[in-house]
């Protein structure tokens, strides 16, 4: 939430419901359950979020695997297919209600980094999907995963630091350095940054692990199976033998990055666990004995290590005391370097400084875990003590729902404010985005369809230059394949020749003061032009090495053999841009010969269509992501208009299958009432 993942959160909500679907379904009211998958997976998919829902579908998948051995073993066969027939019905319309945005982006994703660059791959790059380095960037740490029970056991969140009442300003107290405390990283994961840990909460898992312990296998073992399953998916290049795998045969995955994100599937199967030792306790289901003995054994293991931990962390994990101490050494040794203390240099004092520093580190990151492991403690302590007194006949089963309400949200909710407190929160309309006096004097600018590159920010990474202008860079998850190609090539050495063929009219940087002005780039080509010189390229990698020795303003690179065209040569004049619409654009030109035109637009060849003076004209790829056109001698107009191929049917079936999901949730729902109504009467 804090990041801004609201479409995650939004997927999060649906996710629950549709597995309920699934469940219901598969064992119980078919019909009804069908109704209310075909529902909720509607909503689910509608969430944008393809990631998350291919967790929880990961997730459906074991269920139905369960199901099935249960079909295979006990013969009612015919029931399960029936029920997975309509399963699958549910799931295609779920789908056709979104056909038409799920059928674009499917196109749409391979031009994006999603579906692999074109370049020659590199050993670690897929054809198909993602950078495997890439998408593993976010991996969670083998040993962080114990902050699924323990918050902090890694120090908390990246942007955590240690304050001047600990080790670390105690230790560098003697050299005055005390403040740098403040500046060094509590958190000691793998990650290159987080928002905080993955906590499920102490309590919450030693009643999974009870429910574990005391429901069926049938309720169980599928459940556990799909917590294993994305626990390890999670571990990403932390176990990258696994994670190769499911890159190359888990259909579709190799196209989503932050492998960690699969814990939301723990997330929502540890309460469901919990749930499902509370179920048979509620209804009096578990003999004394059987529960006395699950309760020993989960609050012995959770319990048992929040104490090992508590007791002997700092025996068993260094708390990145080695990478600190090689890190604050270098810092120290640019530092005496600075001040020009070389005498401090030779005699070793960096080295000893970073020792000191790292040892510190690690005390306090210890004591951090410490008092962590000992909270865990207590509240798993209070969650088998109140199960206890339910088993001992002390309390009844209100009183112990009551208690374990109480202990959870105890648990859970100051953990919780650690990284979300309430001032955090503010009013909605203080984060508007307000030009800068540069976004004012370049929006005075009366020529349309320029670009502006933004230098204050990451001009990759940000996307708030687009608030006001059409930005070379701005940030998405799935960037087209070859613009990407082009960043990495050219744009962030900014190279001149591509950025005068963007049309990159301004900058925008600092001035001395510290305040960003708008800078005029007289040199950008315009929004059209013609070239003189057609250089061929018949591979991406030629195309993109040969953009880097031409001249944009008078030559373009094209393959020509992709595109079966004899580009035409001679061609000059004036080609001016009279109106811009992201859909639609108007040029006027006037040649004194028939010639090869470039057009400062990227090219995308689904939905855009070219017009000559009113008759559609075949158009092609320049200067590697660019458009070009051969336009005629004389005075003409050109126009560009985009429209989504199919839309008609994408929508047609969009609309169909929504309307079938509505109908099926009123007929199901006038069934179920009729059935309820006719067993009163019978009754």
């Amino acid at each position: 939430i804090g990041a801004g993942h609201v479409t995650k959160m939004w997927a999060l909500v649906y996710a629950p419901l549709m597995m309920g679907g699934a469940w219901l379904t598969l064992r119980s009211n078919m019909w009804l359950g069908g109704a209310l998958t075909a529902l909720f997976a509607s909503l689910e998919i509608g969430a944008n979020h393809p990631q998350i829902t291919y967790y929880f579908l990961l997730a459906m998948a074991a269920l139905w695997i369960s199901e099935g051995i249960v079909a295979f073993r006990k013969k009612p066969l015919p029931s399960f297919v029936r029920r997975t027939a309509v399963l699958l019905a549910a799931g295609i319309l779920a789908v056709g209600s979104n056909f038409a945005p799920l059928w674009y982006t499917m196109h749409h994703s391979k031009q994006t980094i999603r579906g692999g660059s074109e370049l020659a791959a590199g050993e670690e790059t897929s054809q198909e999907g993602l950078a495997l380095d890439y998408a593993t960037a976010w991996s969670y740490g083998r040993a962080e995963s114990w902050n699924l029970l323990i918050p902090d056991f890694m120090g908390g969140d990246s942007g955590r630091a240690f304050t001047r009442d600990g080790k670390v300003a105690e230790a560098l107290k003697p050299y005055g350095l005390e403040g740098i405390a403040e500046q060094l990283p509590a958190y000691w994961g793998q990650q290159p940054y987080t928002a905080g840990p993955t906590y499920l909460g102490a309590a919450a898992l030693f009643l999974a692990l009870l429910g574990l312990l005391l429901a069926s296998g049938r309720n169980k073992w599928w459940i556990a199976a799909v917590s294993l399953l994305t626990l390890l998916l999670a571990w990403g290049h932390n176990f990258m033998g696994f994670t190769e795998f499911a890159f190359k045969y888990l259909p579709g995955y190799n196209k989503f990055r932050t492998v960690s994100m699969a814990l939301v599937v723990v997330e929502w199967t540890v309460p469901l666990l919990a749930a499902l030792a509370l179920m048979p306790l509620w209804r009096g289901e578990v003999p004394r004995r059987k529960l006395l003995r699950a309760l020993a054994w989960a609050g012995g293991i959770t319990g048992g290590f929040c104490l090992l931990f508590a007791v002997a962390g700092s025996a068993i994990f260094d708390f990145g005391r080695t990478e600190a101490a090689d890190f604050m050494s270098r810092q120290y040794y640019q530092m005496f370097q600075a001040a020009g203390m070389q005498e401090a240099i030779a005699q070793g004092a960096p080295e000893e400084l970073g020792e000191v520093t790292a040892d510190a580190m690690a005390a306090d990151r210890a004591a951090i875990m410490r008092s962590d492991a000992w909270r865990s403690l207590v509240m798993i302590a209070l969650a088998a003590g109140s199960v206890l007194l339910f088993a001992l006949g002390r309390i009844r089963r209100g009183w112990l729902i009551a208690l374990l309400g109480v202990i959870v949200l105890i648990d859970l909710v100051p953990v919780n404010l650690r990284y979300l407190p309430q001032s955090r929160f503010v009013a909605a309309r203080r984060q508007q985005i307000q030009p800068t006096e540069a976004d004012r004097a370049i929006l005075r600018d009366p020529e349309p369809g320029f670009r502006v590159l933004n230098l204050t920010v990451s001009p990759f990474n940000d996307a708030t230059t687009s608030y006001f202008h059409r930005s070379v860079g701005g940030y998405h998850g799935a960037k087209l394949a070859r613009y990407q190609d082009l960043i990495e090539r050219y744009l962030t050495s900014m190279d001149e020749g591509v950025l005068d063929m963007l049309n990159t009219r301004y900058l925008i940087r600092f001035d001395p003061t510290g305040q960003p002005v708008a800078e005029l780039r007289a040199t950008a080509n315009g929004p059209a032009w013609f070239v003189q010189e057609v250089v061929d390229a018949d591979t991406p990698q030629k195309e993109i090495d040969a953009l880097g020795r031409i001249d944009t303003k008078t030559a373009a690179v094209i393959n020509t053999r992709e595109f079966d065209i004899r580009p035409l040569i001679g061609g000059e004049g004036e080609i001016r841009l009279e109106e811009y619409r992201p859909n639609y654009l108007r040029y006027e030109y006037t040649a004194t010969a028939p010639g090869t035109a470039i057009f400062s637009e990227i090219y995308y060849k689904d939905g855009w269509t070219a017009y000559i003076d009113g008759i559609e004209t075949p158009y092609f790829r320049a200067d590697y992501l660019l458009r070009g056109m051969e336009l005629p001698a004389g005075t003409h107009t050109v126009e560009w208009r985009f429209r989504a191929p199919g839309w008609n049917v994408a929508e047609g079936v969009t609309l169909a299958s929504s309307l079938a999901i509505l109908a099926g949730i009123i007929a199901t729902v006038i069934l179920v009432l009729r059935h309820e109504r006719r067993q009163k009467t019978q009754a």
